[in-house]
């Protein structure tokens, strides 16, 4: 399964799964999203069948997209895989969670 996004009222929901053979394209679509949110935005990872490294890849390329503009990223649902990653990797500044 691929992974699908969309946005709704400043929420970019995932659902599936970001990989290797998917993350470019992932990547590149929800750069496309967030560009539409003017103020602060939520990934919410409820969704995420797969959580890992490149996930998480992704999620910091919109993050620093995002906080170029000036605004904030922050995630909701985040798989516990996920938080590890983030919490190991020193990102919890660059990819703020929220509660669910």
């Amino acid at each position: 399964m691929s992974a699908r996004l969309s946005l709704q009222d400043d929420v970019l929901r995932i659902e599936g799964t970001i990989d290797f053979s998917n993350a470019d394209a992932c990547c590149a679509e929800g750069l496309a999203l967030l560009a539409r949110v003017d103020g602060p935005v939520t990934a919410d990872l409820a969704g995420l069948t797969t959580a890992g490294s490149v996930s998480v890849a992704v999620l910091l390329r919109w993050a620093r997209a995002v906080a170029a503009r000036g605004q904030i990223l922050q995630l909701a649902n985040v798989p516990e895989k996920c938080r590890a990653i983030v919490r190991v990797s020193g990102l919890a500044e660059a990819l703020p969670e929220v509660s669910a």
